[in-house]
């Protein structure tokens, strides 16, 4: 059976990576610790560039996405770092393997 993911990229404002790094840590220990349907919760960086995040995120389905945006570790991590983030893309997947 497969399973729903998303790939995100943020771009964040120049100099706030580091700022950034704990409150993504934070709220992707707790996807995966609290949330039954967040299997997986992967954060990266940019080798090049400390102020771009690359996150990779697999759930049941994406029913459990709209579940993980209502969370309030989810919500807590978007308003700490609205004022951080030049751009958001995220690419949804259906994961095959």
């Amino acid at each position: 059976m497969s399973s729903f993911a998303i790939f995100v990229t943020v771009t964040l404002k120049p100099g706030t990576g580091d700022h950034f790094r704990p409150h993504i840590l934070k709220n992707a220990e707790a996807s995966q610790r609290d949330e039954p349907d967040c299997h997986l919760f992967k954060v990266m960086t940019d080798e090049d560039n400390p102020d771009i995040y690359y996150f990779y995120e697999v759930y049941s389905d994406a029913a459990a996405l709209d579940h993980h945006r209502q969370q309030p570790h989810f919500l807590k991590f978007r308003e700490a770092t609205a004022d951080m983030v030049l751009d958001r893309d995220v690419k949804r997947c259906t994961v095959l393997a």
